[in-house]
């Protein structure tokens, strides 16, 4: 689908999705504007697309919306990354989802009051659905949430304020509820955990449960022509899209391919038991694309396929 080139920003751009999505909208001409609460010397992914005149960096806090008013309003297209990513139990982590991730989308809203016309996609996330799922496959976008953690929790709050001040403000606006994104610059995740615990015990690789969880690995560059494609998509409907793959794979083919690819021997596969590889883990996350398959995405990369090709370049 081809895009037009657009002044964007992009919240959140110096993470593993978000720079990414920077390379890919440079490639394609935008000029982009990245947001990030790290200074630039650790935005360690942004460095070699440093472009004069094509790529600008500002550091803030996405809460801030004051400082997003300088400069937020100067873009046509927004991407909004920027969330909660610690998961701890003392008392400022638990309320960061609604702080960070709810809170940071409210501010980045206000900072366009008064410019009609933006096109903002906020990236959510397929654990919104939460005990909706129930081990059956979710076929459509528009089936009730029912969030069991303060994470999604936090994004499903985000998602009402963004189609509450889309209606109010003349936005177009869209929802990409992403399932597990993964690729070579990850550093969090099932893959890249597998790999690091390689480099502890090379001997040995621990799957948390029973090893039969199933769901959707989608490999970052799929994700990314996704998001564009939401993008494309946008309108003052906020239309709700599941970024995800065609197919799943379990928790104990992801360990058996990452045990393939390792390159210094054949670590045997061990499991700890039990449905659920943690507290709040869902088991069976099956949720099909449809809205953007019929829109004409598809990925290029099968979920077995995109766990390969990161185990891979991790081990690189």
């Amino acid at each position: 689908m081809p895009h037009t080139p657009a002044p964007t920003l992009v919240t959140g751009g110096a993470g593993f999705i978000g720079s990414s999505l920077v390379r890919a909208l440079l490639d394609q001409g935008h000029v982009v504007s990245v947001v990030d609460q790290i200074p630039w010397s650790r935005a360690e992914r942004l460095h070699e697309l440093a472009t004069p005149g094509q790529l600008t960096y500002y550091q803030a806090d996405i809460r801030d919306a004051e400082q997003l008013r300088t400069f937020a309003p100067d873009h046509k297209v927004i991407y909004h990354l920027s969330s909660n990513t610690e998961n701890r139990a003392d008392r400022a982590a638990r309320t960061a989802d609604f702080d960070i991730t709810t809170g940071g989308t409210v501010a980045l809203l206000e900072a366009l009051v008064g410019h009609t016309g933006t096109t903002v996609v906020l990236t959510s996330s397929q654990l919104v659905y939460g005990r909706a799922l129930d081990s059956t496959l979710l076929d459509e976008e528009t089936t009730v949430p029912r969030p069991t953690s303060r994470f999604a929790a936090g994004k499903l709050a985000a998602e009402a304020f963004l189609r509450a001040y889309g209606d109010e403000l003349g936005l177009r606006t869209a929802v990409c509820r992403l399932s597990n994104i993964i690729g070579g610059q990850m550093r969090r995740g099932i893959v890249y955990d597998f790999v690091q615990r390689l480099a502890d015990d090379p001997h040995t690789i621990t799957v948390l449960g029973d090893g039969r969880q199933d769901r959707s690995y989608l490999h970052i560059d799929d994700c990314v022509s996704a998001l564009m494609t939401a993008a494309a998509s946008a309108d003052a409907n906020c239309p709700v899209f599941n970024v995800s793959n065609l197919d799943t794979t379990t928790a104990a083919q992801v360990a058996q391919i990452v045990a393939e690819e390792f390159p210094h021997g054949h670590p045997a596969i061990s499991y700890t038991g039990g449905e659920r590889g943690w507290k709040g883990d869902i088991p069976v996350l099956r949720v099909r694309p449809n809205a953007l398959t019929d829109r004409g995405w598809s990925p290029i990369h099968s979920s077995n396929d995109a766990v390969r090709v990161t185990a891979k370049s991790l081990f690189a």
